[in-house]
């Protein structure tokens, strides 16, 4: 028995060749990186990333009954109002870029109000927000708790 780990002088293996269409992947669009966007499309994002805090800023300087709470981030804002048929809430909820959606609810009373709190979500994302949700309807609901 050998304990040579040496391999044969004379070695079998030969250089294997591959053909011109296996050698070198091609490479899809997908792959590609991504076009810069263009000075439309920049400035229409740009618009819509500033937008809420502006919409915020105007309906504060309007002096009407309306509050409106938004999250840090602005992707969720309330818009509170006090009207004859009672507590005016609408709930607007914004992603980066698309889609908006937007809940309008009213409430005669205060239990009402409480309900619909206890079973908002931002009660667990942003429980800052939550909080002044719930001083400002108290308020305007004529603060009886």
């Amino acid at each position: 028995m050998s304990t040579d780990c040496q391999p044969p002088a004379a070695s079998t293996t030969a250089a294997i060749e591959v053909s011109p269409p296996f050698n070198k992947r091609r490479l899809d669009r997908i792959d590609e990186p991504a076009r810069p966007l263009g000075a439309k499309r920049a400035a229409l994002q740009l618009r819509r990333q500033s937008a809420p805090l502006a919409a915020e800023a105007k309906a504060q300087r309007r002096g009407t009954g309306e509050r409106t709470l938004a999250s840090r981030d602005a992707t969720v804002a309330f818009a509170l109002r006090a009207t004859a048929f009672g507590l005016l809430i609408e709930r607007t909820q914004r992603q980066a870029v698309g889609t908006r959606l937007v809940q309008t609810m009213v409430f005669e009373d205060q239990p009402t109000f409480d309900r619909w709190c206890d079973s908002e979500p931002m009660r667990f994302e942003d429980p800052m927000l939550y909080d002044r949700l719930r001083r400002e309807g108290h308020e305007a609901l004529g603060g009886q708790r």
